[in-house]
């Protein structure tokens, strides 16, 4: 066994679990301040939809990016607790996690860009309106995009699980339930790509997973700070 150390372990998970809450707040309001919109119709549907409640989709635009914001916060401060149990793993989570925020950085720019040709349609002859509505309603459709997103974010998930499974930093039971959600990230988004049925009915088993594994971190985190005498096993 050897010791575990590092700067303000203490500041660090509380202010780790602060920003995770943050991140889990912020989609739980965007989930419902969202409308619905509908992206499987015709180009001028999925227009008309979005514009008549713009207010509300930008606003929960708003909420994911901030959110986006805080969980690299997360990333940097997860890697800086963990770093001193496997510097390897936990660098290989924090690269994964900076791809699957990319993924939903550039995800982001083609939404707005979406926004901006929707209202520039709304002025536009009916030839060029349609041609921006048809452009802007492919890039809306981002489950691609969030399914390859989720792919790293899983893996970023069960590295910190893993970690913690490794120390007695945090109860290894977190650790555990951790790997689990992030496992199970990764292998619903891979169903997808190869079968898109199979995928869309193992999405709803994923969510009770992942918030029994990120909720009790954030709040251990939060509440309870880490173990600074803990060990690497």
């Amino acid at each position: 066994m050897t010791s575990v150390s590092a700067d303000s372990p203490e500041r660090t998970a509380r202010l780790a679990g602060a920003l995770w809450l943050a991140v889990i707040v912020v989609s739980i309001v965007s989930i419902i301040v969202n409308p619905s919109v509908n992206t499987v119709g015709t180009p001028s549907q999925t227009a008309a939809t979005i514009l008549a409640a713009e207010t509300p989709y930008r606003l929960a635009f708003a909420l994911l990016f901030f959110g986006s914001l805080c969980y690299l916060g997360v990333t940097a401060l997860i890697y800086e607790l963990l770093r001193p149990v496997n510097r390897s793993v936990a660098l290989f989570g924090a690269f994964a996690s900076l791809a699957g925020l990319t993924i939903g950085a550039a995800s982001a720019v083609n939404e707005l860009g979406a926004l901006t040709m929707l209202r520039d349609a709304a002025s536009a002859a009916p030839a060029t309106a349609n041609q921006l509505q048809t452009i802007a309603q492919v890039f809306l459709r981002d489950q691609a995009e969030f399914k390859v997103g989720m792919v790293f974010f899983g893996i970023h998930v069960a590295s910190t699980g893993y970690l913690i499974l490794r120390s007695t930093l945090i109860p290894r039971i977190i650790g555990a339930v951790l790997v689990a959600g992030g496992s199970s990230y990764m292998i619903t988004s891979f169903a997808t790509f190869v079968a898109p049925a199979v995928g869309a009915r193992m999405s709803p088993l994923v969510i009770p997973i992942a918030i029994l594994g990120e909720g009790s971190l954030t709040l251990w985190l939060l509440f309870k700070g880490v173990n600074t005498t803990a060990s690497v096993c």
